[in-house]
């Protein structure tokens, strides 16, 4: 534990102890000396000149709920955010929070960190508050159908200004305690030393050791020689995909225990996803193959490899990026059941998880190919499946790269060019920027049962030791 090295987290007050000051027509202080100080510049200009904004945080302030059993802060159940007594109060609260987490790189204890600390604080102002919702996705708490672009706007803002700090020598302040501590395994990685990274995001998004094959020698593939195997694109917990059904203000929530529809209505029984919306711009026939199919959730943690990588052998026949959080499209932030994400059991994307919601988040989709043989004695001998991989940029965390290759690239292992043959396990197909991140994984009509099916001697798990650091923003006990 490098406690030596937490200095600035120990000075700073829980939120929910925030003495607040009276606002006045500008208050630079809020923004002064920020690397996030033109968005919450913005924020404040906008408060305290437009009505429309102000009633919107009254909105918000009057529908916030107390926390889901289980999730204390300070031995209170209490949602944190009522402290701020108004909703002047929560304008100023939610500034400070921003200013705060801007310049917060995550730490790290044994397998455990505090990344998602913030991510959660702030979702307690939108769970099951409708004007919540409403404000961080666009539209005003006060009239619904009408646009308030105020809170999206801010966001996408502030997430711009957040990864370029990330980008920033200054974000790379803790990456020595994270190299020091032994379950980072940074003796698989190509840079191994504090030094040789020059920002948080060239730490997070750090590359693996290679042999002269283009192998991962601390990665190796199960069976590369058997094409029907399927292997994880990267570091993750793997889950079934998890289907939540909405009625009369409650959650019911299962394993997918159906087939993929192409449309997700998400208070009627039975349409667990949406996979048209999570396919982009696949041509129809192709998302057709999808229907009556399945599909897995890869999880990363903020302390895994950050790389994705082809998770079968075949030709790439679609690959692109689906923007959102911009105009006409819902926010990255408002993700009505988040605390579901941050689970007490540690279990991120556990049974209980809405997966339809991240159609609304930047993703990738990666559409393979694959062809395989039938079984034994069945005809036709030869069979055609489709593969799609969805790299999901969760919350503040928006960066989805694609790897896509350069015509005149001549190695097409650290990168990939649409009607590529890949390989699993070693053609990279991108990379996320600092944040947990997800990996969905859909497969078409008949491919794989929703299961994970793993063999003797593979890893099923890493021995959990340690508990999370705190952050100004922890529940009790700083271990999610």
């Amino acid at each position: 534990m490098l406690n030596i090295k937490r200095k600035t987290l120990h000075i700073i007050a829980l939120l929910s102890t925030i003495t607040l000051p009276v606002l006045g027509i500008h208050n630079p202080a809020l923004a002064e000396d920020s690397p996030c100080a033109n968005s919450l510049a913005y924020l404040e200009q906008h408060y305290t000149t437009d009505s429309v904004v102000r009633d919107a945080f009254d909105q918000v302030y009057s529908g916030l709920v107390d926390l889901p059993a289980g999730y204390t802060y300070g031995g209170s159940g209490i949602n944190p955010w009522k402290s701020a007594g108004s909703g002047k109060g929560l304008y100023l609260k939610m500034n400070e929070l921003f200013k705060q987490w801007c310049v917060e790189p995550p730490q790290i204890e044994g397998t455990s960190d505090n990344a998602l600390d913030p991510i959660l604080y702030f979702a307690w102002v939108y769970y099951k508050n409708p004007a919540g919702i409403d404000f961080v996705q666009g539209r005003n708490p006060a009239a619904p159908r009408s646009t308030l672009a105020i809170g999206p706007e801010f966001l996408n803002q502030w997430n711009a200004e957040y990864r370029k700090h990330m980008d920033s020598p200054e974000s790379a302040k803790v990456v020595p305690e994270w190299i020091q501590d032994p379950r980072i395994e940074i003796a698989d990685y190509e840079k191994t030393t504090p030094e040789q990274y020059k920002s948080w995001n060239e730490f997070f998004a750090r590359n693996l050791k290679t042999d002269e094959q283009g192998n991962y020698p601390s990665r190796p593939v199960t069976m590369p020689e058997r094409k029907y195997t399927v292997v994880s694109p990267t570091d993750c917990i793997m889950n079934p995909l998890v289907q939540v059904l909405q009625y009369s203000g409650a959650y019911k929530r299962q394993f997918l225990n159906n087939p993929l529809q192409l449309n997700t209505v998400l208070d009627v029984k039975n349409i667990p996803i949406s996979v048209h919306d999570m396919l982009g711009s696949l041509p129809d026939d192709l998302k057709q193959k999808f229907v009556g199919g399945s599909g897995l959730a890869c999880v990363l943690m903020p302390n895994t490899y950050h790389h994705f990588h082809s998770p079968v052998d075949g030709k790439v026949i679609h690959a692109e990026i689906v923007k959102a959080g911009t105009a006409g499209t819902p926010s990255v932030f408002g993700y009505p059941d988040f605390p579901n994400w941050v689970p007490t059991d540690g279990n991120v994307g556990r049974a209980g998880t809405d997966f339809s919601q991240f159609q609304a988040f930047q993703r990738g989709v990666i559409v393979t190919e694959v062809s395989y043989k039938n079984l034994p004695s069945k005809w036709p001998e030869d069979l055609t499946g489709y593969v799609a991989s969805i790299p999901v940029g969760l919350n503040s965390v928006g960066s989805v790269v694609l790897n896509t290759c350069d015509s005149k690239e001549t190695n097409r292992v650290n990168c990939f060019q649409v009607g590529d043959e890949v390989q699993k396990g070693k053609t990279k197909f991108g990379n996320f920027f600092f944040g947990g991140s997800l990996n969905i994984l859909l497969f078409s009509k008949g491919m794989l049962s929703p299961a994970v099916q793993t063999r003797m001697g593979n890893q099923i798990g890493i021995i959990n030791v340690g508990s999370a650091p705190k952050s100004p923003w922890s529940l009790d006990g700083g271990s999610h």
